[in-house]
């Protein structure tokens, strides 16, 4: 069912998103692009710690709208031995497993069956540890992990888009197009 509706999963990699999904955005902290001089100014870590939970809430009210169906993309190739060693280092001993075992497992497509699992796996792409591709099935939607706390969002229906928006505003942030 998930591949029939998004084909791949890759989302990040795809060079003309336009063609798969017609609606896109970018969730952000901002409403609009920032200049390179506000963007040196308040982008960083500071900025992750003040506003990652803003993007924990949207993900966990998306995974409570969504009956608890959402699925996630771990692109294994995109992560060296160094890489995979630094994420493992940042994280605590329960993370670090959690983390060794969806390496571990050849399939890369996960279903997340709890809220637990969804906050630690934002948070990996809020802390720009490892960034997730994140697929809300009745939405119709993806929602990319990425720096600065700016996640694209591909849709393929304005009715999934729209509904996406409405939650994303409702947590404080904005979906600019």
């Amino acid at each position: 069912m998930l591949h029939s509706k998004f084909k791949k999963f890759n989302t990040h990699l795809l060079e003309e998103p336009r063609k798969g999904y017609p609606f896109i955005g970018i969730m952000d902290v901002f409403n609009r692009v920032l200049t390179e001089e506000e963007a040196s100014e308040l982008l960083g870590r500071s900025h992750n710690l003040k506003y990652g939970s803003k993007f924990v809430s949207t993900f966990t009210q998306l995974f409570h709208m969504e009956d608890n169906e959402v699925y996630v993309h771990i692109y294994k190739k995109g992560v060296g031995k160094e890489e995979f060693r630094y994420i493992l280092s940042c994280l605590n001993r329960e993370e670090a497993n959690f983390f060794r075992k969806l390496f571990s497992n050849s399939k890369g497509i996960y279903k997340i069956g709890d809220v637990e699992a969804l906050i630690f796996l934002t948070k990996l792409s809020v802390d720009e540890l490892y960034f997730i591709n994140f697929f809300f099935p009745s939405l119709d939607t993806v929602i990319i992990g990425n720096y600065e706390l700016s996640f694209p969002v591909y849709s393929k229906t304005s009715i999934g888009f729209k509904k996406c928006k409405e939650i994303v505003e409702e947590n404080g942030l904005f979906i600019r197009q």
